[in-house]
């Protein structure tokens, strides 16, 4: 794995060519343009247009090869979602006038659940409320299963130890490289290595099933209103057919805590006698993951998932 290369354009300049592109796609003039955010990979704009269906979301993919992943993965999930996907109209790849691809959606009126901090102070009856209805649809996709596991548009491994075991050992080897650079400091490495010598003992039960992951599921990514009644689920990552605790880590992240997401899908569902420590394995992992693809990181993730690993290690009585 190496770091994604990230196309340069400026977010007035993908506005630009997000206009172009949906008057060339959907025939139409443009009445207004709104930006609605952006991270590392992406820029997205809210556009509305003089013809049905009136309002849409352009989002200008700055990593190659993501937006038709990202189309793909968004389709799949909609697949009898209990909660809204929002639809895909069409993806446009960059060519010699349009510099960056795109990803033309169904625009959802919402707010996510970690910008708007009103909502961490509703009722709990609400939260609870919230995290029942997020936890089943989770579980409506994780009860779809597969023959295979690995990413959605290519899943060939029989087992998902198969899968996982080779990728976790590439961030580890990436992580040990980092902190020879001066790139990561040597605690975070102390840690991972003692994780990673038991990983054995923690992956020690076997997942039966390849699961249907949405793979980013934070509440960064669920669009409710001002009642904490969900309205759309956004931005899967690398979605997978995968081990579905795999997919748990996201509802502790960020804000999750506050909503009991983690806490409630645990008791509904079934899940492996080493759960909690699988679920923060994965957790540090990938924050580095994360890290070493795009070159940036939010410190305080990384410390907050290094401190919840080392306490779930302590749990089992693993030590250095």
């Amino acid at each position: 794995m190496e770091r994604i290369k990230i196309n340069a354009i400026t977010i007035d300049e993908a506005k630009k060519c997000a206009v172009f592109v949906v008057k060339k796609e959907l025939c139409c003039n443009v009445n207004k343009v709104q930006y609605l955010g952006g991270g590392s990979f992406g820029y997205v704009y809210k556009v509305d247009i003089d013809r049905p269906p009136y309002t849409v979301v352009m989002k200008a993919c700055r990593s190659d090869n993501m937006c038709e992943r990202e189309a793909f993965e968004l389709n799949l999930l909609a697949k009898d979602s209990l909660i809204q996907i929002p639809k895909v109209y069409f993806t446009y790849l960059k060519d010699d006038i349009v510099s960056i691809d795109y990803i033309c959606m169904e625009y959802v009126e919402g707010k996510d659940c970690f910008t708007d901090f009103s909502k961490l102070f509703l009722s709990k009856a609400k939260k609870r409320a919230f995290a029942d209805k997020i936890t089943s649809a989770m579980y409506a996709w994780h009860s779809k299963t597969n023959d295979k596991f690995g990413l959605v548009q290519n899943a060939n491994y029989d087992e998902w130890l198969d899968y996982y075991k080779p990728f976790a050992f590439d961030i580890l080897q990436k992580a040990r490289n980092m902190v020879d650079r001066g790139e990561l400091e040597p605690y975070f490495l102390k840690v991972m290595e003692l994780a990673w010598n038991n990983f054995d003992y923690i992956f020690s039960e076997k997942v039966e099933h390849a699961s249907l992951i949405h793979g980013d599921l934070n509440v960064m990514n669920i669009l409710t209103d001002d009642k904490l009644n969900p309205i759309a689920i956004i931005d899967p990552l690398e979605s997978k057919w995968a081990d579905r605790e795999y997919d748990l880590f996201q509802l502790k992240s960020l804000t999750g805590n506050a909503f009991g997401l983690y806490e409630m899908y645990k008791s509904k569902y079934p899940t492996s006698k080493n759960c909690d420590l699988k679920v923060a394995f994965y957790a540090m992992f990938h924050e580095i993951y994360c890290y070493i693809r795009s070159g940036r990181r939010t410190k305080i993730n990384h410390l907050r998932c290094l401190l919840n690993l080392k306490k779930e290690l302590n749990n089992v009585r693993i030590h250095f």
